[in-house]
């Protein structure tokens, strides 16, 4: 009699993957609590640092490491990132700077081991989302709270009054943004996260008017051209028409209520600029005008290097004494309140190349996938091209980027939401012959070269 032929094992079930859930979870987390908890963004940038790390090194992660090159594009967005840093580094040393003032563009390098990890394991666009939503409708309830209970004139949440604003103009324009992603939804879903994408606009206009920032009024106009470009078509054009005209109504109601403060702000910046013709620069915009007539002064005596800190603020004192310039220039030395100038002037050519690579360089590739398909892909491109886009247009009347909240919010969105975008195209094209689902592909899936289920 054959003896028994003992039968082999049966393995177990592969453990399950939690990376993306973490992934998924950091990403949330820098959303959600951006405006609800001082310095909000950083608790879910720690975990995505760390998972990061965690994916760079643990033998259990060498799936992830193996996964294809970077690309061209992704390649050129870690470039512009670290070359932010390596600017500013190399200007720091050669004029004598006080090294303290490379804390912020050294955030902008630590956003590229993000970008690596993430375009590795992906995450789900629910995440996203849901944290948009989350974090915009906190920064209502936070602005009511400060406004109200605590009797301030202007909320600014946990950030400051510009930013506060500026900010929640950005998760306006990504709430529209979802309700063209939410579309795709089955109907059940759909109402649902329509009625939060359209609560979230809602709570970020009431934002932007509490924290009476200006400088977001300059950046809507694009943001409704860029959301134009990005999805209006016939089938859709009265929808849009009527809805826009809602919003122009509204606009204008708000700005002749009896104590509005949207025409407060307008009338205050009228009141400034007719100040400054009158020879009083001592205001929110007159001293601006002032900062940017003392740069505009001398940027041509060092254009290439730029200027030390301290010699700057001696040339201006130099000016000022000899009557060249108002002496409101004296207190506003280290800061220029705009971007470009304050990179001509303290960067030289360099650091002005270096921050339009910044913005530009992911600007260029969100743009390129506008009239996308792949409505996910679409979405996540428009995200995008309305922060590089505002970015570019808050950076004309304020140092956005030398602010831990407004550098932070820009590198850690930007590598969330190039990543995404990327996945969504690798799955649109693994699963080119079914219909487009929302969310993420998963990696496993990826690999098998079939699509999420």
């Amino acid at each position: 009699m054959r003896p028994p032929v003992p039968s082999s094992p049966i393995p177990p079930p592969p453990a399950p993957d939690r990376l993306p859930v973490l992934c998924g979870t950091g990403v949330g987390m820098i959303f959600g609590l951006m405006f609800a908890l001082p310095s909000g963004y950083s608790y879910g940038a720690s975990v995505l640092l760390l998972l990061s790390l965690w994916c760079a090194c643990a033998p259990s992660c060498s799936h992830y490491r193996r996964m294809p090159a970077m690309s061209a594009e992704d390649r050129a967005l870690a470039w512009a990132l670290l070359s932010y840093f390596l600017v500013a580094l190399a200007s720091t040393a050669w004029l004598g700077n006080d090294f303290h003032d490379l804390d912020q563009p050294l955030r902008a390098a630590l956003a590229v081991p993000l970008l690596w990890m993430l375009l590795r394991i992906p995450y789900d666009a629910r995440c996203l989302w849901a944290g948009v939503v989350i974090g915009v409708a906190l920064s209502m309830a936070v602005g009511w709270w400060q406004l109200h209970m605590q009797g301030l004139d202007r909320a600014e949440g946990f950030l400051n009054i510009i930013h506060f604003g500026n900010i929640a103009l950005v998760f306006g324009a990504f709430c529209a943004a979802g309700l063209q992603w939410a579309a795709q939804l089955p109907r059940a879903r759909r109402l649902g996260w329509w009625a939060a994408f359209v609560a979230g606009m809602g709570c970020s206009g009431y934002s932007i008017v509490a924290s009476g920032s200006r400088g977001s009024w300059v950046a809507l106009p694009v943001l409704v051209l860029l959301y134009g470009i990005a999805f209006l078509n016939r089938r859709n054009l009265a929808l849009a028409t009527a809805g826009a005209a809602i919003i122009l109504v509204a606009a204008v109601a708000m700005f002749n209520l009896p104590d509005s403060r949207l025409r407060d702000r307008y009338d205050a910046a009228v009141q400034d600029i007719h100040l400054y013709l009158e020879g009083e620069a001592d205001t929110s915009l007159g001293a601006r005008f002032v900062m940017w007539e003392g740069a505009l002064r001398n940027i041509p005596e060092r254009p290439l290097l730029g200027w030390n800190y301290v010699e700057y603020d001696a040339q201006i004192r130099l000016q000022v004494e000899a009557g060249e310039l108002n002496p409101v220039a004296v207190r506003f030395t280290d800061n220029l309140h705009n971007s470009y100038l304050q990179a001509l002037v303290f960067q030289g050519l360099p650091g002005l190349l270096a921050l339009l690579a910044l913005y530009c360089v992911p600007l260029a590739g969100f743009c390129r996938r506008l009239r996308d398909s792949d409505m996910t892909v679409r979405a996540l491109a428009y995200c995008g091209a309305a922060l590089c886009s505002s970015y570019l247009f808050f950076s004309l009347t304020q140092v956005i980027l030398r602010r831990n909240n407004g550098i932070m919010f820009y590198v850690l969105a930007v590598v969330i939401l190039w990543a995404g975008m990327r996945w969504q195209e690798r799955r649109s094209c693994a699963i080119s012959t079914r219909p487009a689902q929302p969310g993420l592909l998963n990696v496993q899936s990826l690999r098998r070269g079939a699509g999420p289920e």
